[in-house]
């Protein structure tokens, strides 16, 4: 029998002092995270947020997410056994923040792949409870996709994260080749094919990723939410969504008129489009959760949420 194949390693970018002190990322960092994102689908940049904008917004979003759990209507990610739930970020003007939505060192690597202006069309949180299920290893898009890079998911980690309370379970070069066809429905990728992707390359990858990283990951790329095995602890990380902006998708996120002008400054400051509509009030508690992450007149085949 051949010696088992190791699992991958995920590349790391620690953004600097003078990183900071300059809000730009070098040109070397902006190369190791293109390449990454080429081979891998996936690469983390750490020291990237500051405690003082994560620790307010993990109170409410924690407060708020321990009120969703039972509320009528929230949505659970796959299985409401994997105490997985969906949730809105805040989206009053003090909960918008230019190192969450735009943040310098993770947009110089997103433009890198996706090209100028992409456009932020996803503004929500996956957050785990401490539970024992996990989700099929699954990819995000569920029609027949471009064979390129389209779309990046940003993922903040609020709190320090790794396997005890649930991080994502990463399968790295898989985004190479995937297709529509590899996935059986909600129930994920097709079993052979995760044994010839383990036999092969190696299995899945669980990182740790430290308070106010941010992991970068292809749309592509199979992963899976994992059991948040903690007694109490309520892990949420953010879930920021940019799309190439020759992508021709229609998603909108809902903001209050009252944070029109905020949402504007950080299109401009931070070279982006966001995909924003505008109503005089929005309870992010009630939103529903409606998303199709295709483009034109396709359409997701499933795992979406109609209106």
């Amino acid at each position: 029998m051949p010696p088992a194949v190791e699992p991958p390693t995920i590349a790391r970018i620690v953004v600097t002092d003078e990183e900071w002190a300059s809000g730009r990322l070098s040109k070397s960092n902006i190369e190791k995270g293109v390449v990454a994102l080429a081979e891998d689908g996936v690469v983390i940049l750490e020291n990237a947020i500051p405690d003082s904008v994560i620790d307010p917004l993990n109170k409410r979003m924690t407060a708020d997410a321990k009120y969703l759990r039972s509320a009528p209507g929230t949505q659970f990610n796959y299985d409401t056994k994997a105490q997985n739930i969906l949730q809105h970020m805040p989206a009053s003007p003090e909960y918008i923040f230019p190192v969450i939505q735009t943040n310098p060192f993770a947009l110089a690597i997103c433009k890198a792949v996706l090209g100028p202006k992409p456009v932020l069309r996803y503004h929500k949180a996956n957050t785990n409870f401490p539970g024992e299920s996990r989700q099929p290893v699954h990819g995000d898009v569920h029609y027949e996709h471009p064979r390129v890079c389209f779309a990046l998911a940003v993922n903040a980690a609020l709190i320090d994260c790794g396997p005890e309370n649930g991080s994502t379970e990463l399968w790295p070069g898989t985004h190479l080749k995937t297709c529509f066809k590899d996935q059986n429905g909600m129930k994920g990728i097709f079993p052979h094919l995760l044994e010839e992707r383990t036999n092969s390359f190696g299995g899945p990858v669980q990182p740790s990723i430290k308070k106010g990283g941010l992991l970068i990951r292809d749309m592509r790329l199979w992963h899976a939410g994992m059991p948040n095995r903690t007694k109490e602890e309520v892990r949420v990380m953010l879930n920021l969504i940019y799309f190439a902006d020759w992508y021709r998708n229609v998603m909108k996120i809902k903001f209050p008129r009252a944070s029109e002008e905020k949402i504007q400054q950080l299109e401009r400051e931070g070279e982006i489009e966001v995909a924003a509509e505008y109503l005089d009030e929005v309870d992010h508690l009630t939103l529903r959760h409606t998303h199709d992450f295709a483009q034109d007149d396709k359409r997701e085949e499933w795992g979406r949420n109609r209106e």
